[in-house]
């Protein structure tokens, strides 16, 4: 009898069980894979589908819509977790926060932003109060460049939260994105006066500030929020960008002659605080030397003696010694310190007679007038000279 020979090269080996065996494990690893594909991902499936469909709403109450004055939303939106367990608590609690938040990230994070700044302003007017909420929603605005409803929003926020710094730099980016510059450049000015470390905030705000002086045709008045930018810093914030920046804005007002001039030094006798005298349109007045303060600020009484022009808009805030105080933005004709001075120099006239200052204090010397100098302080005495002078004596 023959045998056949397995290893025959004209037939080829004899095939055995063993083969299909393997194939049998090969396939059901693949439906079982399957399966735990299609169980890991059959909710966003299903929400895709119901998405795509255009099938009606999750069966949440109506009142629960109505509440936030917003369309009902897909299922897919809001019968997954989390939203899901966040829609739950503000059924049986509307006012809870920790819910309210959660829930408007939710909504933002699946594309629905203008309906979570109606979540948080909801929770604000019919809960409590909350510049937090108000906050989020006028940036979730911002951010679609609903500029007008931001606004109205913002206006709400600085309402209930008037001494807040952080709001007003979102209120000065809208003002600014709107090309509302004089606003922008007052919601600039409160933040910065109620900015206790200026170095704290970042170059948009200068840049920007500067850039609607500039639309206002302010070119002058344009380069000292720059100048202040790198007076915080010079060796880190000083570059040839913002230099060419200051040469085109002094080019375009005819600045070089009455921005900045002369030299002087004066004794420190070793205090904290440095007191000098200086002239303002003709008046002389005792001001603070102050690094901190980003702007030149006077007394009502002062400024009314130095006729600096106003009308009664007392629209930004700064902090003072006594606290947060409202002010009105203005400038200096010009401000002479010995032998040193500077023409159109931003300030705010501090509302009120109740020495916002201190007995005896007129003002604040500002940034808005020492940005424009080199001004160095020693133990025994302080020396500030104008930047151009100080670099062609360099």
């Amino acid at each position: 009898m023959l045998k056949a020979d397995l290893g025959d090269r004209s037939a080829g080996p004899i095939r055995t069980s063993r083969g299909w065996v393997q194939y049998a494990i090969v396939a059901a690893c693949l439906i079982i894979a399957g399966f735990l594909i299609a169980y890991t991902c059959i909710d966003s499936f299903q929400d895709n589908v119901r998405q795509w469909a255009g099938i009606a709403p999750a069966a949440l109450p109506k009142d629960f819509y109505t509440r936030f004055d917003i369309q009902p939303l897909p299922r897919a939106v809001v019968d997954r977790s989390p939203a899901s367990e966040h829609v739950a608590t503000l059924l049986r609690e509307p006012c809870d926060w920790d819910a309210t938040y959660a829930f408007a990230v939710d909504l933002q994070k699946a594309g629905y932003s203008r309906e979570a700044a109606k979540v948080f302003t909801t929770f604000s007017e019919k809960c409590r109060p909350s510049d937090v909420a108000l906050y989020s929603a006028a940036d979730m605005l911002y951010g679609l460049s609903d500029l007008p409803a931001a606004i109205k929003i913002s206006d709400e926020l600085i309402t209930i939260a008037p001494d807040l710094a952080q709001p007003y730099y979102l209120r000065a980016q809208v003002f600014h994105d709107a090309k509302r510059d004089k606003e922008a450049i007052d919601a600039f000015q409160t933040l910065l006066g109620l900015t206790a470390d200026l170095s704290s905030l970042n170059s948009e705000v200068f840049r920007k500030m500067s850039l609607s002086y500039a639309a206002l045709g302010q070119f002058c008045e344009a380069m000292t929020p720059i100048q202040t930018w790198i007076s915080l810093n010079p060796a880190k914030n000083d570059s040839p960008t913002w230099q060419a920046l200051i040469q085109n804005y002094s080019s375009k007002g005819n600045c070089e002659g009455s921005y900045a001039s002369g030299k002087d030094h004066f004794a420190t006798y070793g205090r904290d605080v440095i007191v000098v005298t200086a002239v303002v349109n003709g008046v002389r007045g005792r001001f603070i030397v102050d690094t901190g303060a980003s702007v030149v600020s006077m007394t009502q009484h002062f400024a009314d003696a130095a006729k600096i022009p106003m009308s009664g808009g007392f629209s930004v805030r700064v902090q003072t010694a006594n606290g947060v105080s409202t002010a009105e933005p203005s400038s200096a004709g010009k401000i002479q310190v010995g032998h040193v001075e500077a023409d159109d120099v931003a300030a705010v006239v501090l509302s009120g007679d109740n020495k916002p200052l201190g007995d005896g204090i007129d003002g604040l010397l500002g940034r808005s007038f020492l940005s424009r100098f080199d001004v160095t302080f020693g133990a025994k005495e302080w020396r500030i000279e104008a930047k151009n002078e100080a670099h062609s004596s360099g």
